[in-house]
């Protein structure tokens, strides 16, 4: 993944701002050796308000580790250090990619929203990105940063969705019961809502724009996802389907082409229609390409994955007996 560091932030986000925690090692070197090189003709005093914006005294609290720095006045003295010391392109880069590499805690003001992003997609990252484009909520209003994604399985988030948010950005969210059934996991971080928006381009009820980037897979994590969220399973052995349902046709027409990159073929979207208004799925039929379906891409929800299971058995039962991929052409 790039560095994406100033893009978490813009210029004008002062009061609110992103800060690093734990950086101050980067800035005494930097500091150092600007010192070091133009003693003689730098005037500290005018410099750093100059440069940053701040007293020298909350400048040096920067350095001293006693107070947090910003992403972008960050970047201003990797901007200085490159200027005043006379390194070139490629040194700069590699500095502000080391500072990214690094991996520092990120905070807004409050010192109990520290979190550390991801750095490269992996398969939990494109799991949870498909959870947030399926039930996510992101919301952002009155400097409010919010992450909710709801699930009637409580089961499922506390084993296998609050365990993704502790291990890729080291927070520990609560589940919440929801007004009415089901459950909510809900985090409120600026870095993380920024990640999502800004970096990852996740809009809840589309598929972004970055999925085209992903490897297979990534993409396949990513699809598991929408049909653990998405997707059902009917059991029965005559009529068994494996089907997805959305409001949006268009979401539905880009997940056909992702699937077909997994050799998978889904039938439809179909438009469906009730009292309640109207909506599209997507299914699978062919009792092998199920059965395939259940082997090479199959589910990490907790109770899809046990319907997925018994769908199988019954195929394979009514088979008359276990059967290889290759064992039949068609059902």
């Amino acid at each position: 993944m790039y560095n994406f560091l100033l893009d978490l932030t813009s210029e004008n986000d002062k009061e609110k701002s992103i800060y690093f925690t734990g950086a101050d090692s980067f800035i005494t070197e930097m500091w150092n050796e600007i010192i070091q090189k133009n003693w003689r003709q730098l005037y500290v005093r005018k410099f750093i308000p100059q440069q940053f914006k701040v007293s020298c005294g909350e400048f040096y609290s920067y350095k001293n580790g006693k107070k947090r720095i910003s992403i972008r006045n960050m970047y201003q003295l990797t901007q200085a250090w490159r200027r005043l010391c006379d390194k070139n392109e490629q040194e700069f880069l590699r500095k502000w990619d080391e500072i990214f590499n690094e991996k520092l805690l990120l905070s807004t003001h409050s010192k109990c929203q520290k979190t550390s992003l991801p750095r490269y997609i992996s398969p939990k990252l494109s799991y949870l990105l498909g959870w947030l484009c399926g039930d996510g909520n992101l919301q952002y209003g009155k400097n409010r940063y919010l992450i909710k994604i709801s699930e009637k399985s409580k089961e499922q988030l506390e084993k296998i969705i609050k365990p993704l948010f502790q291990e890729l950005f080291g927070v520990n969210p609560q589940i919440y019961l929801r007004y009415g059934k089901g459950y909510a996991i809900q985090i409120g971080s600026k870095p993380i809502y920024n990640f999502f928006t800004k970096i990852m381009k996740i809009k809840v009820g589309e598929i972004p724009a970055i999925i085209n980037e992903f490897d297979l897979v990534n993409k396949k994590y990513f699809l598991i996802r929408i049909f653990d969220s998405e997707g059902y399973v009917n059991a029965t052995y005559q009529n068994s389907r494996i089907i997805i349902t959305q409001a949006k046709k268009v979401f539905l027409k880009t997940l056909i082409r992702l699937f077909n990159e997994q050799g998978f073929y889904f039938n439809g979207p179909l438009k469906q229609r009730n009292n309640l208004g109207e909506w599209y799925r997507i299914d699978l039929r062919r009792k092998l390409e199920i059965v395939r379906y259940a082997r090479c891409i199959g589910s990490c929800h907790i109770d899809k994955l046990r319907k997925l299971s018994q769908l199988v058995d019954t195929i394979e039962k009514n088979w008359g007996s276990k059967f290889t991929l290759a064992s039949r052409k068609s059902s």
